[in-house]
């Protein structure tokens, strides 16, 4: 199953970075989004590089999902070239501030072009966590791949983490079928 080829190629990348000394959680971000990214195109979605924008949007988006075109130096968009945009993130977010941020930005590029889909990725989230991200909470739709409710490293040593099966709906949803 394609998320599970995800988080075991992020889980080996960052525990390489790891023990090289690396802590960012910057670089594990970027890590999700771009093994999104590659099985995106493995689909045959055209999907833009990561951290680009959209024209009048002011704020930077993970990844987009084109309908055609190229960018403006490979970063700006047109909305009208836009399908959906996808927030990733690896472990959900950090606190309760997070989700009013994502609403900001999601609902500025509904304000440029009401048929963009803005889309909330996780690769994998703790059910149990106080600001996990919902559907309810975000006002948009929400894919987590995994749940658990552990930390990370122990739910995957205890196989206590299960797919959810929304990797296929988000591809349902953005191919449109």
């Amino acid at each position: 199953m394609e998320e599970w080829e995800i988080l075991k190629k992020v889980m080996e990348l960052r525990s390489e970075f790891r023990q090289s000394g690396g802590r960012s959680t910057k670089f594990v971000g970027a890590l999700t989004t771009e093994q999104m990214r590659e099985k995106l195109i493995q689909k045959g979605f055209n999907v833009s590089r990561r951290d680009v924008f959209i024209e009048g949007v002011p704020y930077e988006m993970d990844l987009l999902v084109l309908r055609e075109g190229e960018p403006s130096d490979c970063l700006l968009y047109k909305p009208e070239q836009v399908n959906a945009v996808l927030e990733v993130k690896f472990r959900g977010t950090y606190g309760k501030d997070a989700i009013k941020g994502i609403k900001r930005k999601f609902d500025a590029v509904k304000k440029v072009r009401a048929d963009i889909k803005c889309l909330y990725v996780t690769l994998s989230e703790n059910m149990k966590y106080k600001y996990r991200v919902t559907s309810k909470k975000l006002g948009y739709p929400v894919f987590e791949l995994f749940t658990r409710d552990t930390p990370l490293e122990r739910a995957l040593k205890k196989k206590g983490i299960k797919t959810t099966g929304d990797w296929n709906k988000l591809i349902k949803l953005i191919s449109g079928k």
